[in-house]
């Protein structure tokens, strides 16, 4: 595999897991990093001995030094960070979600596509190993038909924690926190969009605390989901079957799979390297070096159809945000 030079847009905390991952990927260098606060940047690169550091998005986006950046700003600067670097003809993996609503997330990849630039959403979660063992154990037809599902993605947070979560005018809230993990497990498991969606929302000041959603599909399977930043629960995910079910714990991080038939527990060790975040960058390295300007594995039509989704939740629940037209 062709060597492939990283720049990290946004050096926060989750910048930071992607630092620690990429020292995991042969064939992987980072070598930049960008900030709208270069003394912040430059914290980073001291940290993770980062050579290049730059004081603007669009100064990264126009040097030579790199191939592909890492967007992990906040979320209403995905889009605009992101369609700087794709401009300049830069292989972009942007933080989930990709953008704040539908049509910011059809723009972007409208543009890349326009471009020839590969771009990705970074929902490492759809990379790990379990994922496959999942597909081999429904395909074996183990647990018989699919019928129905459960993903909560719930944790309490202090506001001093993590103030942007608890900000309107920063895409604040639960749903697209970690409600998105449990969409796109969902969009996994069934593969399609669902016929119909039904959701609930604990809101204060513009933010969705706590967020039920429940999809319901045109084959009459259904899927109910949660997600809250003011509420804790167990990260867990069930898959329902006609002869069994699969108990799939901290599914978004999941290591192993419990596959419940017949009163009998059989378990699937489905371990990975590192934090978890080195999948997703060796998949967009092989696309890089394959040409390709999308994933198979996550498509743009799948980013899309979660986007519209959760405008639609945000819709029902009454959170709207100062971009959204």
């Amino acid at each position: 595999m062709d060597k492939i030079r990283w720049g990290v847009a946004g050096p926060g905390i989750i910048a930071r897991k992607f630092a620690e991952a990429i020292a995991n990927v042969p064939s992987a260098e980072l070598i930049a990093v960008a900030s709208t606060s270069y003394e912040r940047a430059g914290k980073f690169a001291e940290e993770f001995n980062v050579p290049h550091v730059f004081s603007s998005y669009e100064e990264m986006a126009k040097s030579d030094k790199i191939d592909a950046v890492y967007v992990s700003t906040a979320h209403p600067f995905h889009k605009p960070c992101a369609e700087i670097f794709i401009k300049n003809g830069k292989v972009v993996l942007c933080e989930k979600p990709l953008c704040v609503n539908e049509d910011e997330a059809k723009y972007l990849l409208s543009l890349a596509k326009e471009k020839g630039v590969f771009l990705m959403e970074a929902m490492w979660t759809r990379f790990l190993p379990f994922i496959d063992k999942m597909h081999e154990i429904i395909s074996s037809g183990e647990i018989g038909d699919i019928t129905s599902l459960s993903a909560d993605f719930c944790y309490f947070i202090e506001r001093e924690e993590d103030p942007k979560l608890f900000e309107n005018s920063l895409a604040g809230g639960s749903l697209l926190d970690v409600g998105v993990y449990a969409l796109h497990f969902a969009m996994e498991v069934f593969g399609k969009a669902p016929a119909k969606i039904s959701a609930k929302a604990n809101v204060s000041d513009g933010v969705d605390l706590h967020t039920e959603i429940k999809l319901c599909y045109d084959d009459g399977k259904t899927a109910e989901l949660s997600s809250a930043i003011r509420l804790e629960k167990p990260f867990d995910a069930y898959i329902y079957g006609t002869k069994g079910s699969l108990y799939i714990p901290n599914f978004y991080e999941a290591s192993k799979i419990i596959l419940r038939k017949d009163g009998k527990e059989t378990i699937f060790e489905c371990s990975y390297e590192g934090n978890g975040f080195e999948n997703e960058i060796i998949e967009t390295m092989k696309c890089i070096n394959r040409k390709k300007f999308q994933s198979d594995i996550l498509p743009h039509s799948e980013t899309i159809a979660v986007a519209r989704q959760m405008d639609e939740i945000r819709r029902q629940i009454g959170v709207s945000y100062p971009f959204d037209k």
